[in-house]
């Protein structure tokens, strides 16, 4: 699967955030105006007086995925498991630009490599309580803008069927072969359930802004990023949904 590194899925989702709430005020769906709201401080991309709303912009509902939440708060969920990476980058920017260059395609392999075993570091409880934090905490409801199809989907986050097993599951494991991208199964009762929950363990602006090399970014910063996959079961199959046309 191949992500999108350029920055347009960020600018493309603040356009859909005033996009929907354009259709909701203009619909009246909750009988107010809901405005828009930016920035990383707040976990809602809409309010509606006090309701919470997230948005999730799709152009076709049956490719591609979209982010519960991306965030460099790693420390907080991977301890110092990062640290020795961070101090040979340190080491590495204080070098010329050619010494620097010579060592990119170690760095590069330190760090997928460290973002590989990431994944054996953390706990069945993380993996659950990120889940649960970053689709359902402090969102009152969710939409999903088909842009292909000018219809929005509407439903309350506490209905995934992700969240529900992050409650109830007997365990959790991951699956798939790339060294920062893996897809979280749950298993309960000796059945295992897939939801389209993606976890990345990623940089946010590469590999090269680690070392300073990078004319886009002067630095990187290690971020996680929790994915909805099959966006298109998500709001088909698996939860129940109100549907706005416009």
């Amino acid at each position: 699967m191949a992500f999108v590194t350029d920055g347009s899925v960020h600018y493309s989702g603040i356009n859909n955030e005033s996009k929907t709430a354009e259709v909701l005020t203009e619909q009246n769906t909750f009988g107010c105006k809901v405005e828009t709201r930016g920035g990383t401080k707040f976990k809602e991309d809409m309010v509606a007086e006090e309701l919470k709303l997230s948005a999730k912009d799709k152009k076709k509902l049956s490719t591609g995925s979209f982010d519960w939440i991306n965030t460099s708060k790693v420390s907080d969920i991977f301890g110092d498991h990062f640290d020795a990476f961070k101090q040979e980058v340190s080491k590495i920017r204080e070098m010329n630009v050619d010494d620097r260059v010579t060592h990119l395609s170690s760095i590069r392999t330190k760090f997928a490599d460290t973002c590989s075993a990431g994944f054996d570091y953390l706990s069945k409880q993380q993996v659950c309580d990120l889940i649960v934090d970053s689709i359902s905490d402090g969102i009152d409801w969710v939409f999903v803008n088909d842009k292909e199809n000018h219809v929005l989907y509407q439903f309350n986050p506490e209905d995934h069927p992700a969240v529900k097993m992050a409650q109830t599951c007997d365990s959790v494991k991951f699956t798939g072969r790339g060294k920062g991208s893996r897809k979280v199964i749950f298993i309960k009762d000796g059945v295992e359930y897939n939801y389209g929950i993606r976890l990345r363990i990623t940089s946010n602006n590469g590999v090269t802004a680690f070392l300073g090399l990078s004319k886009a970014n002067n630095n990187s910063q290690i971020v996680i990023k929790l994915q909805q996959d099959s966006v298109h079961k998500l709001v088909k199959e698996w939860v129940n949904c109100t549907t706005i046309s416009y």
